[in-house]
């Protein structure tokens, strides 16, 4: 759908691996290592997730990704 790649658009790959660990239950910590990056930089990710899809929540960032077809 145009919305979707609208959306997908404005994550970055890295965003959206991290979105779809979150999303299949990973926390913060196992995400990061699954990343190989550090715990402050998928925060500082989420929050650039948060701003992008406009959300203020992981749940609702996994559910407009969903929604939206990304992950």
């Amino acid at each position: 759908s145009p919305a979707a790649e609208e959306v997908a658009g404005t994550l970055s790959p890295q965003e959206t691996r991290l979105l779809a660990l979150i999303a299949a239950g990973s926390s913060y910590r196992e995400a990061a290592v699954e990343l190989d990056v550090s715990i402050n930089t998928v925060r500082t990710h989420i929050r650039s997730i948060y701003e992008k899809l406009q959300v203020h929540t992981k749940s609702e960032a996994v559910a407009k990704a969903m929604r939206s077809g990304l992950i």
